[in-house]
């Protein structure tokens, strides 16, 4: 049986997103692993080249340009056990001579399987490489190792995970998350981190583009643009630790996470000292930066020491950022504790 399945959303025409595609089609044929391809680029031509290429391709097309849209009907085409996302800017191989993990036989506490990640630019070719694990087996610690290991750099996520668990969180995500957000992508990880180790199969090397990311000026207007296209104001970057607290906290109450109760709430309380201490200390440091009111919330969260009373004050703060937009998070919260 089949174990793994690529899934790619891609936008770019086909000049723009041929060698990654390409690569995919080679990593399958010779994995034997599925390649789902679902395209909104709009491209007639690159749809004629690929579109019955590959006896291990999947190749779909949603009925509009939304970005979600395409990531969840991507999503929807997996039928395999595990999964790997897959940016349509990227590329990815399996090395001959090495002996891919059998994700048959992985351990049940092991969420993910990660590759050894190139990460690239088209002007300076393979800046570093990430082959870090993470190998706590607390949910807590793992949040905690992942911070650490990170450094700023989430392409971890372009990893191999268990379906079941991903899916899931996706679905919770495009059906209740007040914004939708492209920025979310860290708090996603983060969640996976929590509901699992994750271990390195050195037989597979993906190259992550970063593109966008690359230059200093650059990052930052993407930020502002994610924020922007989420229909958040461009300055919410200074709430980000705020929005990044509660995004991870409202994920950790879903029961799609394998976790007991003990490690949930080791994983909600390292969440609270990871990002909401980190958004009060940022507001402590630049006061100007920040409205009386949430000076004022910010004070009242850090002399609080009920997390649940925390959170509630949190999405209050979020009302700061957008009018509306904690009441919002708290039916997001709700959603995810009923396991919709």
């Amino acid at each position: 049986m089949t174990q793994l399945s690529i899934f790619m959303p891609s936008n770019r025409n086909l000049k723009a997103s041929k060698g990654a595609i390409e690569s995919a089609l080679r990593f399958a044929g010779k994995t034997g692993c599925r390649f789902i391809l679902s395209d909104n680029s709009g491209d007639a031509e690159k749809r004629r080249y690929f579109e019955h290429r590959s006896p291990n391709m999947t190749y779909v097309v949603p009925p509009n340009d939304d970005a979600l849209l395409n990531q969840m009907t991507a999503l929807s085409h997996v039928e395999t056990p595990f999964l790997i996302p897959m940016g349509d800017d990227d590329e990815i191989y399996s090395l001959d001579g090495w002996q891919p993990i059998d994700l048959a036989g992985i351990p049940s506490d092991v969420i993910g399987i990660r590759p050894r990640t190139l990460v690239w630019t088209i002007d300076n070719g393979v800046r570093q490489t990430e082959r870090f694990e993470i190998s706590a087996h607390d949910a807590g610690e793992r949040l905690l190792e992942y911070n650490g290991k990170a450094k700023g750099n989430n392409s971890i996520y372009y990893s191999i995970y268990r379906t079941d668990v991903f899916r899931g969180l996706l679905k919770l995500f495009a059906e209740h998350h007040p914004t939708c957000g492209a920025y979310c992508d860290w708090a996603i990880t983060f969640a996976l981190v929590a509901a699992g180790r994750i271990i390195l199969d050195p037989s597979t090397i993906y190259r992550y583009d970063l593109g966008r990311w690359a230059e200093k000026q650059s990052a930052i207007e993407t930020k502002r643009n994610l924020f922007l296209r989420s229909g958040l104001p461009g300055d919410a970057e200074k709430f980000s630790a705020l929005l990044r607290f509660l995004d991870v906290h409202c994920f950790l109450a879903t029961e799609i996470l394998p976790l007991s109760d003990g490690m949930r709430s080791n994983a909600v309380a390292t969440n609270a000292r990871l990002a909401l201490s980190t958004f009060l200390r940022e507001v402590k440091n630049v006061p100007q930066n920040y409205g009386a009111e949430v000076l004022r919330i910010a004070d009242e969260i850090g002399q609080e020491s009920d997390i649940d009373r925390a959170v509630d004050l949190s999405f209050s703060m979020t009302d700061h950022i957008l009018p509306g937009l904690g009441e919002r998070y708290a039916r997001f919260y709700q959603a995810a504790r009923d396991g919709r």
